[in-house]
């Protein structure tokens, strides 16, 4: 089974974009796309430890923050990196970000630009474990 990259935004369209852009790109890995907080636990069930690569999310979603999200995600994938997508300019929202170990990137994404950061989290050796 490929690795995969699960890609959490409320914004259908932008889910799409990504996953296609990931499909393109990158080949060797598998995109998962959710559009709710709820959908995305749902994928992070059917997924290994070893498996799951990344983890893309949107801050705002609803009911609750990308960044609670996140620190589910860190409890049960301690080492799995992850980008926090937001349009809130907040000190806090990327001090927390940090604290979490995500990198944040500030909508509107720029898709040449997440691309290289994915590609470079997935090629660390933090992340190549």
């Amino acid at each position: 089974m490929k690795p995969v990259i699960l890609l959490v935004d409320d914004e259908e369209d932008l889910v799409s974009v990504l996953t296609d852009a990931i499909h393109l790109s990158m080949p060797g890995y598998e995109a998962v796309g959710s559009t709710s907080v709820e959908d995305a636990e749902k994928a992070l069930a059917n997924v290994s430890a070893g498996q799951l690569s990344l983890v893309c999310v949107d801050h705002r979603l609803g009911g609750r923050t990308g960044l609670e999200f996140l620190e589910e995600v860190r409890r049960r994938f301690p080492d799995v990196p992850s980008i926090l997508f937001t349009g809130q300019a907040s000190l806090s929202v990327e001090e927390r970000a940090h604290q979490v170990g995500a990198r944040v990137l500030w909508k509107p994404i720029r898709l040449s630009q997440w691309i290289g950061e994915v590609q470079a989290m997935l090629s660390s050796p933090a992340t190549a474990a």
